[in-house]
This record gives structure tokens, sequence and C-alpha cells, in this order.
């Protein structure tokens, strides 16, 4: 009953669609080459379009194909070529439509995504460019549940529904001149399509539409987040360069009895010395001594405070670590990495915050804990509070 409540009050301030609503243009399979696409009408109604120019009603049963030749598109439907053309638009025709989309990588393997509101597909090099042009919150449903999977509190997905609408909003001019906004991969934020597997997802996303996080001079933050903390938080500088005054390190004790808290790597000592050799000199058996053995009791930016010129956060890459917080055990003939966390562990801590929702917190009361001195309000609020501010 709360969700259809729910969903019914948004979906009816979103049918008197204005212009204060925001379509985001997703660009997916970022990176891959796709090598044709098949679309199918999975709710609503659609008709493709060559621009403005409708080509054809879409019905439940078509099936449309797309293929690319050099610079354009081949559309084809149930079989039948219907011609080819520059810039196709799979766009639909009523509220809470969503296209079934199967596509074909150049390797051979293929992979199956529902997508909320219109498809745009371009052809370049023999490739096809296919971006997703969806309504926000829409977009934001499916980066939550990309993000953070399913079986989570109501108050955990108000959470990270925020901190994704508030980062995709901070970062709409990423990938501008690409032709699209943000992407799919974690290098914006994880999105598979529309939410599907929980309604607490959609709970959380409708219950704090519009609603972001901006700092005390009224900008959006940079809402990082990441898996797992192990136990503290880091500075933003401390991963990367500029330090960002709500983006500041804090202890964290909610998530170490997560899944993600503790892990462990074991890698051959001979390979551990090489690779050290690269940055230290190794000249004697002392200083092997030195990199067999490495206990710190917090966080640490570099390797050795004495030669910095080996960053953890190099290390965790160079070595496909879940963090940069380990320590280094010698063990008869390998090298034992025991570490805590999972990600960068700047910003939001996510199994934290998980863990701090199981406990009763309140979605604010998370926002405010691992994000310094924010305020939350209403993105259209943004600009009064800014003329307030000066």
């Amino acid at each position: 009953m709360r969700l259809l409540l729910s969903i019914a009050l948004t979906l009816c301030s979103f049918l008197s669609f204005s212009q204060d609503e925001v379509i985001i243009r997703v660009g997916l399979f970022d990176n891959e080459i796709v090598r044709s696409a098949k679309i199918s009408i999975n709710a609503g109604q659609y008709e493709v379009r060559d621009g403005s120019t409708p080509l054809a009603q879409v019905s439940r049963n078509n099936i449309f194909s797309v293929t690319p030749v050099g610079q354009e598109l081949v559309l084809s439907r149930d079989g039948i070529k219907l011609g080819t053309y520059k810039r196709l638009i799979v766009a639909s025709k009523q509220w809470e439509s969503s296209l079934r989309l199967k596509v074909r990588f150049n390797t051979g393997r293929e992979k199956t995504n529902i997508y909320p509101d219109n498809l745009v597909i371009t052809a370049k090099s023999g490739a096809l460019i296919i971006v997703n042009e969806s309504d926000i919150e829409r977009y934001v449903a499916g980066v939550t549940e990309a993000e953070a999977g399913k079986g989570h509190e109501v108050e955990y997905y108000k959470v990270q529904s925020v901190i994704s609408r508030t980062y995709a909003l901070a970062n709409m001019g990423r990938h501008s001149t690409e032709g699209f906004n943000v992407c799919d991969k974690v290098h914006c934020q994880a999105y598979h399509g529309m939410s599907r597997w929980d309604e607490n997802i959609l709970i959380g996303t409708y219950e704090t539409k519009d609603h972001v996080l901006v700092s005390s001079d009224i900008e959006m933050v940079t809402a990082a987040f990441h898996s797992n903390c192990g136990g503290h938080t880091l500075n933003s500088e401390h991963v990367w360069r500029k330090p960002l005054p709500y983006l500041v390190g804090r202890r964290d004790t909610f998530c170490m009895v997560m899944p993600h808290s503790h892990w462990e790597k074991t890698v051959s000592k001979t390979a551990w010395l090489n690779y050290m050799k690269r940055d230290f000199p190794l000249d004697s058996f002392e200083d092997s001594l030195s990199v067999l053995a490495f206990f710190p009791e917090n966080k640490t930016k570099f390797f050795s405070d004495s030669l910095r010129n080996l960053k953890m956060t190099k290390m965790r890459a160079d070595w496909k670590l879940r963090s940069a917080f380990f320590t280094i055990h010698e063990y008869q003939d390998s090298v034992q990495i025991i570490g805590r966390g999972f990600g960068h562990g700047v910003g939001l801590c996510q199994e934290g915050a998980m863990r701090m929702a199981t406990l009763g917190y309140e979605a604010k009361d998370i926002l405010h804990f691992y994000y310094r001195d924010v305020h939350l309000i209403d993105r259209r609020q943004i600009d009064f509070f800014r003329e307030d501010f000066d």
C-alpha cells in the first residue's frame, strides 16, 4: 500500500510534466563495441523516428533490429528492412514506457537490459552508439539498484538516491563532447537500466524526489561513496588532489561487521620484492625486511614516510587490491596482504550506511554522518538559497 500511494502521488506530478523536470542522457555500454541491437516494448507505447519524422509505430509483437554500416544505421522490423538512416530515436508516447534492449558486442557476447523512456541511436566506424534519454528520477532508481543491490532498508535507499542524484546533476557535462551527460560505468555511476527488483528502491527514490546535497556555499557537492571504509573514511586529498571541506575523514564503526570489512591476498615473496625494488633501494637483507613487514596503525597515504614516492593508492591499483588500507606479513615464500575495507574510502561508506539504516537511523542523519556541514535541499530551490547566501 505504501508503495502504491508513493508512486501514485509521484506520478501525478510527472504526468503534468514541466520544465522543472530533468532529462538525463546516459551513454550505454561506454568503451564497448556494439555490433547490433534488437529492441522491443517492455511497457507502454512507442514509435521509431528519424529525427522528428515518425517512421513506424511499435506494437508489442514487433522486434526492431539496428545494425551499423559505417556511419549509418540499417533498420529492420521483424526481419524486413525499413531503410538506412543517420540517426534513430525510439520514442515513448506515454509515461511509464520502457524498452527491452538486447545488444551484441564485437566479442560475440550478448546482453539484455530494460531501459526507461527513449533510446537514441547513431553509428560511428561500424559500431552503434546508444544513448538512453531518461527522466532523472527513473535514472536515479536504476543507479540505486545497480550500486546498492536489493534487500536494504528504505532509509538506506533514500540515502543512495540523494547522493546518486546529486552526483549525476553535478556531473552533467562529464561526457558532453561525446553527445551524452554521463555513462553507465562506475566511472560515472553504475547503471543497468530501470529498477525492477525491490519496491523499497522506488520508495526511497520518489520520497526524496529532487533532493540533493549542497555545501555551505550552496554548490552541489561531490557526493563520493564507496563500498566499505574499513573503519575510517578519508579526506578527499588523501586519494585525489583537491581537499573538500565536506569530504573529511571520520571514524566509522558501523561498517566493521559488514561483508567487505576485511580481506586477504597472498602473493609470492619474489614478485613482491621485485615490485618494491622499483621504488626502494633493497641493497641488504635489512632493506628487504623493511618491505616485508608493514603494520600501519591508521590509514597512510604513502608506504614509507621517508620515501614518499610510492602511494598506497598506486599499490592498490597495481596489485588489484580491494582497498589501500592493509598490512604486510612475510610467511615462508609468500607475502600476506591483510586489508580492511573495499573502495577508495572517501565520502559515504555504503555498508556503514546500510548498517545505520538497519539500526534505525534516518536518511538525513546518515548523510550528515558522512558529509560534513552539508544541506539537504530541493534542487529547484538552489538559486533561491544562493541569492539568500549572497
